[in-house]
């Protein structure tokens, strides 16, 4: 069974990895994660980190060590679909998916992206931002169709959302057309499951 964990627990391991940190460097966090910080959901079970450079990413990789994270040996489905660069768990089984610039092989992290991101707090030489929830709201609706517990954060997520800020970025994005149906797809069933009105849905389909 999967374990759940709260914004103090995650506070507390950052400080852990931010302490080994040996030089100032930025991570980006983007899913349930960042919404735990905004106060947006109680647990996430496992962490989304983009980093801006291969560099920052091994920066990153060597302070885990340190603070006793280490590769699983078995690693779930769930994970593997997310084609991170690579995972990492401690023993409590907190789970850490690492990704440079690209997310699950669609997103990109773009400079409106990182102009949009808000500094949650700095651990030492760590500085830890989160995506805004437009860009959150678009990684989970890009994900799988098998991850249907998205689509409760797409509907916690979704009180004053700027569409026009989706769509904008949805749009400079390199994504092929199969995405791109993905999300309208994805979309559609967000619609049908809250009965919400989703004002990008029309645009995207024509």
């Amino acid at each position: 069974m999967d374990k759940n964990f709260d914004a103090t627990y995650i506070d507390r391991e950052l400080i852990q990895i931010g302490n080994r940190i040996k030089k100032p460097m930025a991570i980006y966090l983007i899913g349930g994660c960042a919404m735990s910080f905004r106060g947006l959901k109680d647990f996430t079970k496992d962490v989304d980190i983009v980093f801006k450079s291969k560099l920052d990413y091994e920066t990153f990789c060597d302070a885990l060590f340190g603070a006793q994270y280490h590769q699983p040996i078995i690693i779930k489905t769930e994970h593997e679909n997310l084609h991170a660069m690579k995972m990492f768990e401690n023993k409590d089984g907190f789970h850490l998916d690492l990704f440079i610039r690209q997310v699950i092989r669609k997103l990109v992290l773009s400079k409106s992206m990182v102009q949009r991101a808000e500094l949650h707090k700095k651990y030492g030489n760590l500085s830890v931002y989160l995506l805004s929830k437009e860009d959150i709201f678009l990684f989970k609706g890009l994900a799988s169709e098998g991850r249907q517990r998205d689509l409760p954060d797409m509907q916690i997520l979704y009180p004053n959302l700027n569409w026009k800020v989706i769509l904008e970025e949805l749009n400079s994005q390199k994504l092929s057309k199969d995405l791109k149906e993905l999300f309208v797809r994805r979309l559609e069933a967000f619609n049908q499951q809250y009965r919400l009105d989703v004002p990008i849905l029309r645009e995207l389909k024509k």
